[in-house]
């Protein structure tokens, strides 16, 4: 029977199969190798040559530096961690059966003794890591040994399964001491192999393997919290496009299956797709956002635990996610160039990561922790100092982005003077909080809510809301492209033979890049309409927009947390006071200043999100989880409650929004959600024959959103008079393209209020009590109620509004009216002449039309041809047609919706269109475009599909504009005028004269005319056309009575006429500016288009205008006598004429 091993024996059996060295020569091969020299050494000092815990260290250094082995063999941190995994398994066969023969006191000497060679090894297996030239066997390739076990499956790789218990032990190991140093090759490595395209891609595994190695990491807290201590976690200088290649987790973070990031999304994925039914391209987007879903959630995973791990890890964490927003703030520009800014896939992944850490208090129905959200942290972030031993400014970018991010409603010099008050604020708080602290980590104070919020905030902006931008902008491209290719293949005619004979060639070519393009849609589509990803940035917009609401409740607000149950949203919001015009910053109904500092692109980004939804993804607006509340005690609701208060208080009170295009937004989503298609139009006024409705079918999320504002009494009050005084407002935006931004814009206001008149005649009432308020018709104001208060604003600003609105509406008939007929004669001319060529013979083909607008990569026709267009009619009609046709689809559009709300006000409220400041132009206009429409050339309107092509109808337009005629010049107009009131209001006579004074286009002929046309075509009912024909027969007899007005001022003294169209005066004022006296009427209408006196340019205002009623009391006693006499005279002529011959 052999004698027991002594424990040093024992130690050295063990510990020389666990290394796989020894120090007896008898012993060597098999796989162990004799360490000749230190067992010399050993022997030399004295010492028995055997492996033990005391002369472990000294073999395991010795077998690293290659010992006597000259055969290579694997790496240190390979050979160490096999080692570590063989000691492993040892010390576990002593605890299981292998074991039990031993007295306990010697199975745990053994296994502590094993326990303290794994600690040996891991120690050395981090200094192989840190230091990979260390050792003579070198450690290069030691992070790819981790790497691969973390990222195999753990019956491919024998130290998978063992990968935690490794890394706690490391952990366990240098925690404190030099552990991020120890995980950055780690890091790195697995960065790099996210930069492989078999992982880059999410349609093969490999990224999932990444993602199980990221989740080991940070999996445990200790590693978690190294990690943002990695010297590589956020480099100073990695900046925009680099920090997702630079950076520790800037390549996970990029994994993603938009195109941009990985073309076989859309080249082999959606290679068929555009072909694909609906159904089959939603079965492709389901699978591929599961997978998507995967890679977020897996990523979110770990940016929490980061966040989580401690409140240094939460700052470095925070800090590298603003400097990635900070240094790609360009991606929010309009043109960008994206290979200087991160990709979509890691702004979006960012994103979603902060989303869901935000989904705490962001979800919650009630919204509780909303108090905590500090909404000075702009200004505080903008100002910070940088940390001890961090980033300065310059660096790190964050203090100089929030600084100059622009600011919902102060310039650049009011910003820079508060952020001078709260820079001085900050640092005496910082030095109080220091003193108090005595030396304690700032960090662990920092409120972690309001960073998330805003952090969040920042990334969506940058991130899905700036990919959504570019997607609508990649639709658009492919509607006009693929327009454009139709229409020259449906027009060959119009090529040169040469060309025409490489027309196939180069349309299969264009067809290539337009099926490309649509691929890259199909793959854009798998993101932007995820409905989960939709669902999670409304919830989040939600708690935006209580937080804006919340700065500007009439009740105030709190930044405690105790009293934040007593504001909005907890209890029900009050609008805030209406500043006057011009009132300074510091005026007491003047916006809160911390709302005026908040950056603009939080209430940008709510009404880009909630166009794009109701334009691309309806259903995510009525989806369950994104109102996220139930109503009441349980939680407003996104869509229900919150933005319709929004959008109507922001829009109310427009002084609190400096950026006009911001409020137009607005209008956008209110047009949107109240959406009536043109083509259905029912609503003509006073005209026959409509559009049948119901023919396309509505979202839901429609009526939804109209039922909401029913219910809404805010929207009540003050819907109506905030759309009419924004029609006003959007005259001047400041931009150089302001003139034809307007026009759309109002467009969109005219559609909405029609849609809102159209549902509820409360919205009527409104519409018409605003404009008798305005114009001071109080006898008829007793009889319109609304459901909120009777004013909404100031009486002097609305009269002016309604002064303004009514000249702006006349001048925007006549431009559209215009431009709409000009165009469509143009295409009708062109469309003659083609008619003509095309019956002549080959040779006298015209040149190739202007290239298709397509993206930079099309090539143009001239470029593909190798030759530019032929100079000649033919290519010059071509590019006109084009042209026309463009613009003729957008005035006519803008013409009718004009005329129709000129119509439908003029029958509501026709006081303020009969004011003489603004009546001769709009009769002039009037009987201008009567003509066009019912005049000797009216037939040159008529161009082919005219009504398909351009929704031009000029049978409505003709009938509409000819009900203004009879509203305006005809009394009572329908509705009834309530009781008391004139049965002749003298502005109908003023209307009237004013139609028969127009020199220039008044024919009654004319009329005549119009009033065929329209009984005809049945376009009127027969009491409308009575009324019509009342109306030519009170202008007949309104001509007899222009000669007397002809006459006065053919006699009147130079002080009576006006200076400015020689017209009697009637109401004489003094300009103060100038000492001109001139008409109130002509002057009023003057300053409706310019503010300043004519004579100097002086701003000038009617309350400026100095009433003159002497002179006034000397003209009329003159304009009564000369009256009299030319009457007298007309007598004399009359009496003195001979009789007839026989009856007139």
């Amino acid at each position: 029977m052999a004698a027991a091993k002594t424990p040093e024996q024992w130690q050295d059996s063990a510990f020389s199969s666990v290394l796989g060295v020894t120090l007896d020569a008898a012993r060597a091969g098999g796989g162990r190798v004799w360490l000749a020299g230190l067992a010399a050494e050993l022997r030399s000092e004295g010492a028995a040559a055997l492996i033990t815990t005391a002369t472990l260290e000294r073999v395991l250094v010795a077998r690293l530096d290659g010992g006597d082995d000259g055969s290579g063999g694997p790496g240190a941190v390979e050979y160490l961690a096999g080692c570590w995994r063989a000691a492993r398994a040892v010390a576990g066969n002593l605890r299981g059966a292998p074991g039990r023969g031993l007295e306990p006191a010697q199975r745990e000497a053994r296994v502590q003794a094993l326990r303290a060679g794994q600690r040996l090894l891991v120690s050395y297996m981090g200094l192989a890591l840190q230091l990979p030239d260390m050792f003579a066997r070198g450690g290069a390739g030691g992070a790819a040994v981790i790497v691969d076990a973390l990222m195999a499956d753990e019956g491919a790789n024998a130290l998978a399964p063992l990968m935690p218990e490794l890394l706690s032990e490391l952990a366990e190991r240098f925690a404190g001491d030099g552990l991020a140093e120890v995980l950055e090759p780690v890091v790195a490595e697995l960065g790099l192999r996210a930069l492989v395209r078999a992982n880059r891609s999410l349609l093969q595994p490999g990224f999932r393997r990444l993602l199980a190695a990221l989740d080991a990491l940070t999996g445990d807290r200790r590693v978690a919290q190294a990690l943002p201590h990695m010297a590589t976690f956020d480099p100073p200088a990695c900046s925009g496009r680099r920090m997702q290649t630079g950076t520790a987790l800037g390549p996970l973070l990029a994994l993603s299956a938009f195109p941009a990031s990985d073309d076989a999304i859309a080249r082999v994925y959606y290679a068929d797709a555009p072909e694909r039914s609906r159904q089959d391209c939603e079965s492709l987007h389901a699978n591929l956002r599961a997978t998507v879903q995967v890679l977020q959630a897996a990523l979110a995973e770990a940016v929490a635990r980061l966040v989580r791990s401690g409140p240094a890890e939460r700052a470095r964490t925070l800090q590298l996610t603003l400097r990635a927003l900070a240094t790609n703030a360009l991606r929010s520009g309009m043109h960008v160039d994206m290979l200087r800014v991160v990709d979509d896939g890691f702004a979006d992944n960012l994103a979603a990561a902060w989303l869901r850490l935000a989904e705490p208090f962001a979800a919650d129905p009630r919204l509780a922790r909303i108090a905590r959200i500090d909404a000075d942290w702009v200004a505080l972030r903008a100002v910070r100092a940088p940390a001890a031993g961090g980033l300065n400014d310059d660096q790190n970018h964050i203090g100089t982005y929030w600084r100059e991010l622009t600011r919902i409603n102060a310039d650049r010099d009011r910003v820079d003077a508060y952020l001078e008050r709260r820079a001085a604020a900050a640092a005496a708080a910082a030095a109080a909080a220091a003193a108090a602290a005595a030396g304690g980590d700032p960090a662990a104070a920092a409120p972690f809510i309001p960073d998330c919020f805003f952090a969040a905030a920042a990334a969506l902006h940058l991130g899905p809301i700036s990919t959504t931008a570019r997607y609508v902008d990649l639709l658009k491209r492919i509607t006009r492209f693929k327009q454009e290719i139709e229409s020259i293949a449906a027009a060959p005619e119009l090529l040169p033979p040469p060309q025409r004979a490489r027309l196939p060639d180069v349309l299969r070519r264009w067809k290539d890049q337009l099926l490309a393009m649509q691929r890259e849609r199909c793959a854009m589509d798998a993101h932007v309409l995820d409905p989960r990803r939709l669902a999670a940035a409304m919830a989040f917009y939600r708690l935006v927009m209580c937080f804006l609401l919340r700065q500007i409740d009439a009740n105030g607000n709190s930044a405690s947390a105790d009293d934040g149950p007593a504001f909005f949203p907890h209890r029900p919001f009050a609008m805030p006071a209406e500043a006057p015009a011009g009132a300074p910053a510091d005026a007491p109904d003047a916006p809160p200043e911390t709302w005026c500092m908040l950056p603009e692109f939080l209430v940008e980004d709510v009404a880009e999100f909630f166009v794009f939804a109701a334009a691309y993804a309806p259903d995510t607006l009525v989806d369950p989880a994104a109102q996220v509340g139930r109503g009441g005690d349980a939680g407003l609701r996104t869509f229900d409650d919150v933005l319709p208060l929004f959008v109507v208080v922001l829009l109310a009170r427009p002084q609190y929004v400096r950026n006009p295009y911001l409020k137009a937004k607005l209008v956008d989503i209110l047009h949107m959600l109240t959406y009536r298609d043109p083509r259905e139009d029912d609503d003509y006024v006073d005209t026959l024959g409509g559009n049948i409705p119901g023919a396309l079918r509505l979202h839901p999320c429609i009526a939804q959103f109209q039922a909401s504002l029913d219910e809404n009494a805010l929207a009540r009050a003050y819907l109506v008079p905030a759309l009419l005084r924004f029609y006003v407002d959007i005259e001047k935006t400041g931009a150089s393209s302001q003139f034809y931004d307007k026009f759309n814009i109002r467009y969109y206001i005219a559609r909405t209020l029609r849609a809102l008149w159209a549902r509820a005649p409360r919205y009527v009432a409104a519409t018409r009590q605003f404009f008798l308020q305005a114009t001071g018709d109080a006898a008829a104001t007793t009889t319109t109620t609304t459901d909120a208060s009777a004013t909404t604003g100031s009486a002097r600003r609305d009269q002016r509004v309604v002064e303004e609105f009514v000249a702006r509406l006349m001048t925007d008939t006549t431009y559209l009216l215009d431009e709409s007929l000009s165009k469509l004669a143009v295409i009708r001319d062109i469309e003659r002449r083609r008619s003509q060529r095309q019956s002549q013979p080959e040779e006298a083909a015209p040149a190739a039309p202007a290239a298709p607008a397509a993206p930079a990569p099309a090539p143009a026709p001239a470029e593909a041809e190798g030759g530019g267009q032929e100079e000649g009619e033919g290519g010059d009609d071509a590019a006109r047609l084009q042209e026309a046709e463009r613009m003729a689809r957008s005035y006519v559009s803008l013409a009718h919706e004009t005329v129709h709300m000129l119509a439908f006000l003029t029958r509501l409220v026709p006081r303020p269109f009969q004011a003489g400041e603004v009546v001769g132009r709009l009769a002039a206009m009037l009987n201008y475009n009567l003509v066009q429409l019912a005049g000797p050339k009216c037939s040159s309107l008529r161009v082919n599909d005219m009504q398909q092509r351009f929704s031009f109808n000029p049978r409505v337009l003709l009938s509409e504009l000819t009900s203004v005629y009879v509203h305006l010049g005809i009394a009572p107009s329908p509705p009834p005028r309530p009781q008391g009131g004139e049965a002749e209001p003298p502005g109908v006579g003023r209307f009237v004269m004013a139609v028969v004074e127009d020199d220039r286009s008044y024919s009654p002929a004319l009329f005549a005319k119009a009033y065929s046309i329209l009984e005809s075509r049945s376009l009127k009912s027969p009491e409308s056309l009575d009324r019509l024909s009342s109306f030519v027969q009170r202008c007949t007899g309104a001509k007899v009575d222009s000669r007397v007005i002809e006459y006065l001022e053919s006699q009147a003294p130079d002080e009576y006429l006006d200076p400015l169209l020689a017209s009697l005066m009637t109401d004489p004022v003094r300009l103060p500016t100038s000492g001109n006296v001139m008409d109130l009427a002509v002057i009023k209408g003057q300053l409706l288009s310019d503010p300043r006196d004519p004579f100097n340019r002086a701003p000038l205002s009617v309350d400026m205008l100095e009433p003159l009623p002497d002179l006034k009391r000397e003209i009329a006693d003159w304009r009564a006598r000369t009256i009299r006499e030319f009457r007298t005279a007309q007598q004399d002529q009359d009496q003195a004429r001979p009789e007839a011959a026989g009856p007139a």
